[in-house]
């Protein structure tokens, strides 16, 4: 880092070449580059960052932040760690230990914990010149403790749970761990290690003989030895009640360089009888388990071949219940193209250099039916003197599943290839993290992005909808996460600056359980082609072609006119544009088409070439013939491509307060009856009351539908919504407030 600092261009930052630079930052800039201690510097007002070799890992895969302002290094972790420098700024030290921050230090937003102090360097004058940032990285050691208080908590959850009570002990006997049912029995140390406690615990062998201290459970553990099925004690409580337990013990060790410790399990069988009833029951209730999740135990014998099979797992070889089974059977049955993978399963399981595990899908051709099946079978295989001598396994019918998945596959893929094909978006938003799960390929030539710029980054995709129309698509979001389905219109600003209008489809999509995680989307582009047309009128064609060429050259689309007449007869079929018209040496008789089009309301501004031969009150003949412009011949080419540039600006303009007009008279059409009806009281000015005496509702419910249509509108306040409505050719229809049904008429 000092070789990339020396070698910076620091005449192009706010601290200037380095040669100027006062000694306070010079002295700390020393000091954190000979540091090993992960450190970072902002000096100036413009906080520029420097950092020494130590701090390089906790940048990552961050663009180079040397000479950069810290607010922008850093820019996703600002809003927090911004405070602590503003307070460093201010004179004031802060050191904080395992501070949580999200970074993009490996292209995603990563979840990092740091201790670190950030202090105010002093420079010549007295004040506060940088901050002095000390870093240390915790991650990991968070994580660690995080996954080892976890780990912990789980293992006491599950001690919790267990019937029987469980301890550990460490190497000199001490009950370092024990869950409640232990603790009935207060037990501080293992008997056989404590005098007072072995006169409560005395083991007897089978034979009904007392056993040595040195022969319990948990002393023998100690010494290495598994100790199952347990040795029988007879345990005298606290309160005098002596019952009978049964203590099984297994050695283990933390690591391998460590002494042995025990784990321990003391059961009651107090009541011998009652435990083998219990016994019975939970066996029924595996059963009954069993039998509702179709699952159909089974044994194989690795030597003879030999399988013992029930009805349902026979039923899915297609079999009657008192069928015979052996591995011929069950081999026959298996699908041909499954069969060699079920053999080198098989045989993987039988090798006792593997782990003896089996656990496969695979499909059946039932042998007495002929219908196809899947099978999901998981065993494992018992070993003796390195030779498999048993099998034990449950198969369960998975042909439901493995057809829902095909059928799902089958869905998604006609989904990808529609959505891959639409000329429409469709997108789909998670509400959790307000990322963008999918986006079709529709998507990048209306947005002009592209698709991975915008997946996973909720704020990229919010801030291609324009700053006025924002408030209404989140309205659209809100409205789905209650259920509803919803169309909106609303402009977005691609990254060249271009407008377009999107018609947006909402609509939730709910998971198994009816719930609202996630909305859908169908977005369709609707701008208008504003076309750029210019229609040239002119008697000469050399003039013309040069006209044409030099608009064409512009980006203008150009139809050209040999005559007013013709052009005249074209207009008014003819799209949006502005008219370049040449009147030669005609004088005010040329002045025809600026006239007619005036007359006929026909919205194509005029700009007119000619000469006015001296003549100044000519161009004030021309504006009011109905010109837009009026160029003097000779005129300059940078002269006519502003004044067609200032028509084709007029025509926009008026293009899109007429498209508002009809999006406004679109959202009234759409509203209920009764939104209407408020909506018309509204515009004539009348209070929640009074519209509520006009159409029989109270004031209430008068509110709540002006908040409707206030919301449909995409307005905030009151006068908006006057605004807004008569702008679009609402009126109030007077007493009564016989609102007329929406239409697209300008009367509504």
């Amino acid at each position: 880092m000092g070789a990339r600092i020396r070698a910076y261009d620091w005449a192009a930052t706010p601290l200037g070449p380095m040669e100027n630079w006062p000694q306070s930052l010079r002295t700390t800039l020393s000091i954190m580059l000979n540091s090993a201690f992960p450190t970072y510097m902002a000096w100036g007002t413009d906080l520029i960052s420097f950092y020494n070799d130590a701090y390089l890992p906790i940048m990552g895969d961050k663009p180079e932040g040397l000479g950069q302002p810290f607010p922008e290094v850093w820019a996703e972790a600002w809003d927090i760690i911004g405070l602590i420098a503003a307070q460093a700024i201010r004179g004031e030290a802060s050191y904080f230990e395992d501070l949580p921050l999200t970074l993009m230090r490996k292209g995603y937003p990563e979840q990092t914990w740091f201790s670190f102090s950030y202090s105010p360097i002093l420079d010549e004058t007295g004040g506060v010149g940088g901050v002095l940032c000390t870093v240390h990285e915790t991650t990991e050691r968070v994580r660690a403790e995080t996954a080892l208080r976890e780990s912990e908590n789980k293992l006491a959850a599950i001690l919790e749970q267990l019937p029987v009570g469980v301890g550990l002990t460490d190497p000199e006997g001490n009950i370092t761990l024990s869950n409640r049912l232990l603790q009935h029995y207060a037990l501080d140390k293992i008997p056989s290690r404590d005098p007072k406690q072995a006169v409560r615990w005395r083991g007897y062998t089978p034979e009904d003989q007392h056993l040595s201290f040195s022969d319990y459970p948990s002393a023998r553990a100690l010494r290495g030895e598994m100790v199952v099925p347990g040795v029988d004690f007879l345990a005298t409580l606290h309160d005098g009640q002596e019952i009978w337990t049964r203590v099984s013990a297994a050695p283990f060790r933390n690591t391998a360089h460590e002494s042995l410790s025990a784990v321990f399990v003391v059961q009651d069988i107090d009541r011998e009888k009652r435990s083998e009833q219990a016994l019975r029951e939970s066996q029924a209730r595996l059963q009954a388990a069993i039998d509702l999740v179709g699952l159909s135990p089974y044994t194989w014998d690795p030597a003879t071949g030999t399988l013992d099979w029930d009805a349902r797992l026979k039923a899915i070889w297609g079999l009657p219940p008192d069928a015979h089974v052996d591995e011929e059977v069950f081999l026959s049955g298996i699908h041909p193209k499954d069969r060699p993978r079920v053999e080198a399963a098989i045989a993987q399981c039988r090798d006792p250099a593997g782990p003896g595990l089996y656990a496969i899908e695979y499909r059946v051709i039932g042998i007495g039916d002929g219908i196809e099946r899947w099978v999901s079978t998981q065993g494992r295989t018992t070993f003796e003197n390195g030779q498999p001598v048993g099998f034990t396994g449950a198969a369960l019918d998975i042909t439901t599943r493995k057809r829902a998945e095909a059928a799902l596959r089958e869905s998604e893929e006609r989904f990808r290839q529609f959505a891959e094909n639409s000329s429409s978006t469709l997108w789909i938003l998670n509400f959790e993290t307000m990322n963008l799960e999918y986006l079709s390929s529709a998507f990048e030539p209306i947005w002009g992005e592209a698709r991975e710029t915008v997946l996973g980054d909720s704020s990229r995709w919010s801030r291609f909808v324009h700053p006025d129309d924002r408030q209404r698509a989140r309205g659209a979001l809100e409205r789905v996460k209650l259920g509803e389905i919803t169309t909106e219109e609303f402009r977005i600003i691609r990254q060249n600056g271009v407008v377009r209008w999107i018609r947006n489809t909402f609509f939730p999509i709910r998971d198994a359980q009816g719930q609202i995680h996630r909305a859908g989307g169908i977005a369709q582009d609707i701008t208008r082609d504003e076309g750029r047309f210019v229609y040239v009128v002119d008697g000469e064609e050399t003039d013309r072609r040069a006209v044409s060429h030099l608009l064409r050259d512009a980006g203008y689309r150009v139809r050209v006119f040999s005559s007013g007449k013709a052009f005249l007869e074209a207009a008014p079929a003819l799209a949006t544009g502005c008219v370049v018209l040449d009147i030669g040496r005609s004088g005010a008789g040329g002045l025809v088409i600026p006239r007619e089009l005036k007359a006929r309301h026909i919205g194509l501004p005029v700009i007119v070439l000619g000469d006015a031969k001296g003549d100044v009150a000519f161009a004030v003949q021309v504006m009011k013939a109905g010109a837009v412009d009026f160029l003097l011949v000779p005129y300059g080419s940078d002269q006519l491509l502003a004044a067609v540039a200032s028509a084709a600006a007029i025509t926009s303009e008026a293009e899109e307060q007429n498209q508002e007009a009809d999006r406004v008279r679109l959202r009234i059409a759409e509203m209920s009856e009764r939104e209407r009806e408020v909506l018309a009281g509204l515009v004539a000015g009348k209070t929640n009351k009074e519209i509520g005496r006009d159409i029989g509702l109270s004031p209430r419910t008068v509110e709540t539908h002006r908040a409707h249509v206030m919301q449909r509108l995409g307005v905030q306040t009151l006068s908006q919504a006057v605004l807004v409505a008569t702008s679009a050719g609402f009126q109030s229809p007077g007493p009564g407030l016989k609102v007329p049904q929406g239409s697209g008429s300008s009367e509504t």
